[in-house]
């Protein structure tokens, strides 16, 4: 062969290779770059997402717990009676005592305490009867369809009556102070 032609063929071969060669640093170099900080931002984004959807996959419950809380505090404030009529939780106690051949022996109204949502006044009573008569009063007490709450009890036996007991109750009645 002859030398022009291994000549031609040289430049060829250089040229291709040179082309090959910018093929790559002008284009595809940048471009595998380009696709790896890419990948990086991906990354952090799902990261992102992920930590995102971590931190509000509590508010669909905290707002499921925080309507449960709303109606329960609505339903004891429905439980609730006016200040007016507390002399009516009274007189429903009164006779429910009566009813259940109990002798009130003292009844005394304690302080009433206020708080933001509802206040409360204890009444101490002193209670003689028949046992049987005692257990029915607690359960019509409990079965009340307002707040109340016995803070302490004392029961005595009547030494000369047999079932005949005497007791002594804290109650605490509770009620919507005036002006709400």
């Amino acid at each position: 062969m002859n030398k022009k032609l291994w000549l031609r063929l040289g430049i060829c071969v250089v040229l291709l290779g040179g082309g090959v060669g910018g093929f790559y640093y002008l284009w595809y170099a940048p471009t595998i770059k380009e696709d790896a900080e890419q990948a990086i931002q991906i990354d952090q984004r799902k990261r992102a997402l992920a930590e995102l959807a971590q931190s509000t996959a509590g508010i669909d419950d905290f707002n499921r717990k925080f309507k449960e809380l709303t109606e329960a505090v609505r339903f004891f404030e429905s439980k609730l009676p006016k200040e007016k009529e507390v002399e009516t939780v009274l007189d429903q106690v009164w006779k429910i005592a009566e009813a259940n051949s109990l002798q009130a022996k003292s009844i005394r109204s304690g302080k009433t305490e206020r708080t933001a949502n509802y206040s409360q006044q204890q009444i101490d009573m002193e209670l003689a009867g028949d046992f049987n008569g005692f257990y029915l009063f607690m359960q019509q007490l409990e079965r009340l369809p307002r707040l109340t709450r016995i803070e302490g009890m004392t029961l005595s036996k009547i030494s000369d009556h047999d079932g005949a007991m005497q007791a002594r109750l804290i109650l605490t009645i509770f009620f919507e102070p005036a002006g709400t």
